[in-house]
């Protein structure tokens, strides 16, 4: 990489005073080098951001609830093809009937053709596999790809019924520990993290348009701080699921997208590495994502809070962005600042 890192400096630093975000991370690993660098502050006024603050890294999470997914296939504790209603205690006959032919690898490649969200929230205390009944009754399965959280709530559901453990501890023994990664967790101390969204914004303005009622919402004149953006995952599941929640630092990002490298990186066997980097339609392989956002045949994920993770096996090449976009009074799409930032470390 002929590159460093410096040389984003200018252009972050605009983005910074457009209010874009006020925290951004860049971390690069390529063949054996590693570079990482922050630009801003923790939060509008705050104190300058350091490789070692925590961003919250929204979806980026089913990553990591697919690498468990992933170990337990590996020790063959199910398969791909293992129906979900053998994994779960599903004791609702209808669910039962709902999610009937539904196996781990539609879950995992977003082909259940479940809803894509649901505020699981506006029926706090209520059971999950009644809500999730009474929404299929409303919004009947489809045979299309749908990015869906839910994929990854059962997901969740599925590793830790399958350890015995809660889900959090289930991810520290499969995932955080063998990798080392000692600063992503759930429900991460507050002074660590980085300022996300002032309260849910746009969260709230989607329970709305749905005709739906929430009376619980976080506080709008102070931004959250150390708990989960995801209203299902803050609200609903305490800061623990299998679709958001986790937090990170930039090097941890790095550590773990160096996994998906190759069946060797990844610790699994070829055949199940080779399935995860495939694409099974519609630029869905297990967990990852292709697309244009995935320049020069690379894979990845994206983040609500605006985080990034980007993995090119062929150029054993990683890279992640890690932003606060949801901290400003605009919230603006950040893809193009994405596919810059990748556009110039791959012309690099």
């Amino acid at each position: 990489m002929h590159m460093t890192l410096d040389d984003l400096t200018l252009k972050l630093d605009s983005y910074i005073q457009q209010q874009y975000f006020s925290a951004v991370a860049v971390g690069v690993h390529q063949a054996g080098e590693q570079q990482i660098q922050t630009w801003g502050t923790t939060a509008w006024g705050g104190p300058p951001l350091t490789p070692s603050h925590l961003f919250d890294l929204a979806s980026l999470t089913k990553l990591y609830t697919t690498m468990a997914v992933l170990k337990l296939m590996h020790e063959q504790r199910f398969q791909e093809h293992t129906k979900i209603i053998e994994l779960l205690p599903i004791e609702n006959l209808q669910l039962k009937q709902q999610l009937g032919h539904l196996t781990v690898a539609d879950l995992v490649t977003h082909h259940s053709g479940l809803p894509a969200w649901y505020p699981f929230y506006t029926r706090r205390g209520e059971d999950f596999q009644t809500i999730l009944q009474d929404l299929l009754k409303e919004h009947p399965r489809t045979d299309t790809m749908i990015y869906s959280d839910i994929n990854f709530m059962l997901l969740g559901m599925i590793v830790s019924e399958t350890t015995n453990l809660c889900l959090n501890e289930a991810i520290q023994t499969l995932v955080l520990n063998p990798l080392g990664l000692r600063d992503t967790t759930y429900r991460p101390d507050p002074s660590l993290c980085v300022a996300t969204e002032y309260g849910n914004r746009i969260e709230k303005q989607m329970v709305h348009d749905r005709g739906l009622h929430f009376n619980g919402w976080r506080d709008e004149t102070i931004p959250i701080k150390g708990s989960c953006n995801d209203g299902n995952a803050h609200y609903y599941f305490h800061g623990v699921s299998g679709h958001a929640g986790l937090f990170s630092s930039p090097q941890d990002v790095l550590t773990f997208g160096k996994t998906f490298l190759s069946a060797d990186h990844a610790e699994l066997d070829a055949r199940l590495y080779n399935n995860t980097i495939k694409n099974w339609g519609e630029g869905r392989g297990y967990g990852i994502q292709f697309g244009e956002l995935y320049p020069d045949q690379g894979f990845g994920h994206t983040g609500f809070t605006g985080t990034y993770l980007y993995v090119n096996s062929k150029r054993d090449l990683v890279i992640t962005i890690l932003t606060n976009r949801l901290h400003t009074h605009t919230v603006r799409n950040i893809n193009p600042i994405r596919l810059e930032i990748v556009g110039r470390l791959l012309g690099s």
